[in-house]
């Protein structure tokens, strides 16, 4: 970084009427706006061609056990709170063996929709329209954010919350001075981070910061103790009404609930990683370099840095600080302990970060306009090289799933459909068994709900006892032969989460050898790397 950020411009001698601005180009504004609108329809398009990720096995099966009336927790574990699988459950019955291509597509949409919210949040901020255009481009290119928006997980929708919320924010804190405080806006922020919550749960460090906003707000003087005390009250109601379904969830299921939301995501994946060697993963070294590697791919890390430095020399500048920048101080601290808080640490927990920290950006840029100052040509240059490396994910996401040979949702939608008339031919329609449930779900055949989770339970099952096993309706490597050979399934689907990842333990090898043995005939998809298990007539499934 250069020795300032930020340096003043000579004055114009324009006129008062215009200060020492120069006058804004409308084309250029235009320009931006147009390349904005092109990004964000671009992301249902990159949605449909991009590799299938194995994170989605249970996102997927959740929605369609959802729409089948079963309860989460209660009737299939799940392994994150549970409100996204009531927007996706109903695709299944919409779009039936397709409903895995329309929840991309949904996915994308709700990403393209993320990123207009932010634009609006930008502009009712008042940040000058073609700033407001660059910083969405800016996120756009994030890494996380394209892959968190391309992807059937639990991410696109809380980010999606987490930019209503700030819009919904900025138009209390923009519109006070003339209309009061506004009670269903802050009610209504709370609903939406609840919600958010309810869907991801790192979602609870933004819902936090928002709400010691207005007392941060009070004690740097920004309002009025009255006021901060009424934000507060009203946002913690928002966030209690919309948590409260999350009782009735656990009221059915306490076990499986309280395993799925904390003690899956704390044992878990240490146990996976310790098993296969990688302990190097879960060390504090291991997690800054995740973390700046996860944001250094795109232009996250640069605007962290220059909103960082702008908003330390502001301070020491003495500057009146405003309520927006000091909610955004709180919303890209949250941001950043939502993304470091899980070991080891994943590209996607960086996205809670994101929407806060590009709008705090246009914030500080606008602000230093407004002074006469500009950020240093070395900084523009950096944040252009930063821009350029973020086109890499997009481009790596198109050539993997059209030309590099990756499963993607056509390619399992073509599969299901290989699978259904295999199945057909053989007189079968009963239950079937993976650890990669899209490809049943495409097929259209009926999905084990012990497998709803795909691999994750599955892999580090035999931590937990038997008992607690079959309450919650997990198996095991080790227990999965027994389970089979009670449940005789009639399909099998193997071949995508054999030593997939980071996985040297060979997850579908007691699954495989339990077909084999059973005469179970095998058969190669034409199409992707599923292998077809189909049970031999003479032994019918066990009701």
């Amino acid at each position: 970084m250069s020795k300032q950020l930020t340096y003043c411009l000579p004055k114009e001698s324009t006129g008062a009427e215009e200060g020492s601005r120069p006058p804004r180009s409308f084309s250029s504004a235009s320009g931006f706006l147009a390349l904005l609108t092109l990004l964000a329809a671009a992301l249902p398009l990159l949605a449909t061609i991009s590799p299938v990720n194995h994170d989605e096995t249970q996102y997927i099966s959740a929605a369609y056990f959802g729409g089948l009336g079963l309860v989460p927790y209660r009737d299939f574990l799940y392994l994150q709170t549970p409100y996204q699988i009531y927007l996706f459950a109903p695709l299944f019955s919409i779009f039936e063996q397709h409903a895995f291509l329309a929840a991309r597509i949904l996915t994308g949409s709700i990403g393209s929709i993320t990123l207009i919210l932010v634009y609006l949040a930008l502009r009712r901020f008042h940040v000058q329209m073609t700033r407001a255009a660059i910083c969405c481009a800016l996120l756009w290119l994030c890494h996380s954010f394209v892959f968190g928006m391309t992807i059937v997980r639990n991410d696109a929708l809380p980010a999606l919350l987490l930019a209503g919320a700030i819009l919904v924010v900025a138009n209390q804190l923009v519109s006070e001075g003339t209309s009061g405080l506004r009670v269903s806006r802050w009610l209504i922020g709370g609903v939406l981070l609840g919600v958010a919550i309810g869907t991801k749960i790192s979602y609870a460090a933004p819902a936090l910061g928002v709400l010691v906003f207005p007392t941060w707000a009070f004690l740097m003087k920004a309002t009025r103790l009255r006021d901060a005390l009424a934000r507060s009250a009203l946002f913690a109601t928002g966030l209690i009404v919309a948590l409260l379904p999350l009782l009735w969830f656990r009221e059915a299921a306490a076990l499986a609930f309280d395993y799925g939301n904390f003690g899956y995501h704390a044992e878990a994946p240490l146990a996976w990683y310790a098993a296969n060697g990688l302990e190097d993963r879960l060390t504090l070294a291991a997690k800054v370099r995740d973390v700046m590697l996860t944001l250094s791919r795109g232009p996250a890390l640069f605007a962290f840095l220059i909103y960082v430095c702008l908003r330390i020399r502001s301070i020491q500048r003495h500057e009146s600080q405003t309520q927006p920048l000091l909610l955004m101080d709180l919303l890209v601290l949250a941001g950043l302990a939502a993304t470091v808080a899980p070991t080891p640490t994943w590209r996607q927990y960086a996205i809670p970060l994101l929407p806060p920290l590009f709008i705090g950006l246009g914030l500080v840029w606008e602000r230093a306009y407004d002074r006469g100052a500009k950020l240093p040509g070395s900084v523009v240059v950096a944040m252009l090289l930063a821009a350029i490396v973020g086109i890499g994910q997009p481009a790596f996401q198109v050539w993997k799933g059209s030309i590099g040979g990756a499963a993607t949702p056509l390619v399992v939608a073509r599969e299901g459909q290989f699978l259904a008339t295999q199945a057909a031919r053989a007189g079968f329609s009963g239950m079937s068994v993976s650890l990669s449930p899209e490809v049943v779900l495409a097929s259209g055949l009926a999905l084990d709900p012990t497998f709803a989770t795909g691999p994750f339970a599955y892999r580090t099952a035999e931590t937990i006892p038997s008992a607690l096993r079959a309450a919650m309706h997990i198996a095991s490597p080790e227990s999965v032969i027994g389970y089979l050979k009670r449940t005789n399934p009639d399909v099998i689907v193997t071949g995508y989460e054999n030593f997939d990842h980071v996985d040297e333990q060979g997850l579908e090898i007691p699954i495989e050898t339990f077909a084999s043995s059973q005469g179970y005939t095998r058969i190669e998809s034409p199409y992707g790397e599923a292998v077809f298990w189909l049970r031999p007539p003479q032994a019918g499934p066990i009701q």
